[in-house]
């Protein structure tokens, strides 16, 4: 480094220090600087004070608006003004309530042993629902296999299953006060007045002297928590013509995917002179409450909340569910129901929670129709799964024997008890088929002519032989409703939930044996045997049964065979999403009626004896039954039409 250098370096810093000397702050300048910097502070907390929404109000406003750290900075009379501010805020937003709006958020426990509830003090709200003695997949899974040789039924239960969390939910009452504001629970704070291991009751005061809002909470048997909102000398604060109960809710995720859970999840509700009605699965939808409403529930698959109105819920409020399934949620739920009422002195709200199993004799046992929580169908369907199905299940399911088991002799019984009707088809099947040459030849004979022709023919051989074309469809018609009972109770059973049998982990949801890698759509990514199983029974099932049956196909018409084939096909992807225990009914009942369908047909059924019963009666004259007369006045009108035609 040259000289020059050096000293361009000595004359820079020499330059840099004098500046600095002379353009030092004063003792006086300094404090000056620092009172406008805390009294700037201060005007900034009392802007964003008067600022503050209503979310910041409720969590303290002293704590919430000033920053703790700048609070050592301000004078008592500074703090004494923002106070001023604060309480100004509060009675503006809150009113009389405002003694409630600033607290602390505790939680409180209540439980016996079914049910564990979390209640907090903001708001005096259920924030957390816990069932002890069911848990949700994942556990379950977790147990499973770390203790392979237990049997599902006996499997320690890790930890009690969540219906919603604190993060998921919101309950609370909006009301309006005669001076015209509106107030919600969820905003004030409640403090414990009375506490033990199963009850609660929780209070907000006001700024009136004995006046205030309380919350009891008391568990009874079947999984129910006793409620009553109590309005205490606010009858000259509190508007009873504008009172509605909100209730929010994401369901979490319980069972083993979410668009499983989904397909059996929504809003259910009960108008008192009408039958219980539901907002539709896997899509958005809503309905307004248009009359008194018994009871409002949230259906998460196998488990409901619910909240139950004996005076009924009026008209004017609405529900409303939409699927969102996540990692973590399955639903999404709300419900604003109206329990407006007349306040006095001293009025009671009362009300009855729900956080429980959708067990139908639990949900049986309140006696306000709870069990339509549980979808079996509709009508006849209805019918045959709760007085047959049910029953029978019921039955088997006390003997404590595996699930597997249950299903399959389920399933022998029901065939057994249908067995008249299985043999009333086989035997008409049997018939079609002896007369199957004789068509065959009807068919060639007027494959280039009438069709009408055709049908005249064939009519008036079925009449010689005495032989019903229908009465192998009455039979069938009538099992169908026993086919579609099954179809919904199965799935809404939540007795195989967490029940396993060969190589199902749960009964209540698909089972797999393979997983793909990649998605095919309306089939899944995985590939579930007992549905596989099932397709292919019903295409050995099908091959058997089309052999007994005549078939014809006729011009322009769908060959009947190919139809039949396609069946199980549509199956597959169908059924590869649903029950494990659904599929394995359907493939047990296949087998079955291949099994009494070869017995009826080797044992019972002599095709002989049938030939020459139908010989006998082409030898005996027929009179013409009045369906018979009927459709032959058809046909021959319908030749007259087109003779007119030509």
């Amino acid at each position: 480094m040259d000289r020059n250098t050096v000293v361009g370096l000595v004359l820079i810093v020499g330059i840099l220090i004098t500046f600095n000397y002379l353009n030092r702050e004063t003792p006086e300048q300094a404090e000056a600087r620092m009172a406008q910097i805390k009294e700037q502070r201060m005007q900034d907390s009392i802007q964003q004070l008067k600022d503050a929404d209503t979310s910041l109000v409720n969590n303290n406003i002293e704590t919430a608006i000033v920053n703790p750290a700048l609070d050592s900075t301000l004078s008592q009379a500074q703090r004494d003004s923002l106070k001023a501010i604060s309480n100004s805020k509060l009675a503006n937003q809150f009113a009389a309530f405002s003694a409630s709006a600033i607290g602390t958020d505790n939680e409180y426990i209540i439980e016996n042993e079914d049910l564990r509830l979390t209640i907090a003090s903001k708001g005096g709200k259920v924030v957390k629902a816990e069932l002890k003695k069911y848990q949700n997949y994942k556990n379950y899974m977790i147990a499973k296999d770390s203790l392979k040789d237990t049997p599902a039924k006996d499997l320690p239960i890790l930890e009690p299953i969540q219906l919603f969390d604190r993060d998921s939910s919101d309950m609370f009452f909006k009301m309006s006060l005669l001076d015209g504001k509106k107030i919600k629970t969820s905003d004030l704070y409640f403090v414990p007045i009375s506490e033990g291991t199963d009850k609660i009751v929780l209070r907000a005061k006001t700024d009136n002297e004995g006046g205030f809002i309380e919350m009891n909470y008391s568990l009874s048997e079947n999984y129910n928590v006793d409620f009553s909102l109590d309005f205490v000398g606010l009858e000259n604060v509190v508007s009873g013509d504008d009172l509605y109960f909100n209730w929010e809710m994401k369901s979490l995720l319980t069972e083993k995917e979410p668009e499983g859970q989904s397909r059996m999840s929504s809003v259910f509700y009960k108008p008192k002179d009408d039958g219980r009605t539901y907002l539709s699965e896997m899509t958005e939808d809503e309905d307004e409450i248009e009359s008194t409403t018994t009871w409002v529930a949230f259906k998460h698959c196998y488990f409901s909340s619910a909240v139950i109105s004996e005076e009924g819920f009026k008209k004017g409020g609405n529900v409303f569910s939409q699927p969102i399934k996540t990692a973590k949620y399955s639903d999404e739920y709300k419900a604003s129901l109206n329990v407006s009422t007349d306040i006095d002195n001293r009025t009671s709200i009362p009300l009855t929670f729900f956080f429980g199993p959708n067990d139908y004799d639990i949900l049986a046992s309140h006696e306000n129709e709870m069990e339509d929580i549980i979808d079996l169908g509709w009508g006849i369907f209805r019918w045959t799964a709760k007085w047959l199905i049910k029953p029978i299940f019921n039955f088997l399911n006390g003997f404590g024997i595996a699930m597997g088991l249950i299903i399959l002799l389920l399933t022998i019984i029901v065939r057994l008890i249908i067995l008249p009707l299985t043999y009333k088809n086989y035997k008409s099947s049997a018939k079609m088929k002896v007369l199957k040459p004789e068509i065959a030849e009807i068919n060639e004979k007027y494959k280039d002519g009438d069709a009408a022709e055709k049908q005249k023919a064939t009519m008036a051989l079925y009449r010689k032989t005495g032989v019903n074309p229908m009465a192998g469809c009455l039979p069938i018609f009538i099992q169908m409703p026993i086919l579609l009972a099954v179809f919904r109770f199965f799935p809404s059973s939540i007795d195989l939930r967490q029940r396993s049998f060969l190589w199902a982990e749960d009964l209540s949801t698909y089972e797999s044996v393979m997983e793909l890698g990649f998605h095919i759509p309306a089939y899944g990514s995985h590939v579930s045997l007992f549905t596989l199983l099932l397709c292919i029974s019903t295409i050995f099932y099908t091959r058997m049964n089309s052999s007994q049956m005549s078939m014809p196909s006729q011009p322009g018409m769908p060959n009947m065979k190919i139809i039949m084939y396609l069946m199980p096909l549509m199956m597959l992807f169908f059924l590869n999403n649903y029950a494990a225990g659904l599929t394995f009914y359907y493939f047990c009942g296949n087998l079955i009626t291949m099994g009494l369908m070869l017995l009826v047909k080797n044992y019972f059924i002599d095709e002989k004896k049938i030939r020459a019963t139908i010989e006998e009666n082409k030898l005996k004259p027929k009179k013409q039954s009045a369906f018979q007369k009927r459709l032959e006045e058809a046909m021959k009108q319908q030749q007259a039409q087109k003779g007119k035609k030509k």
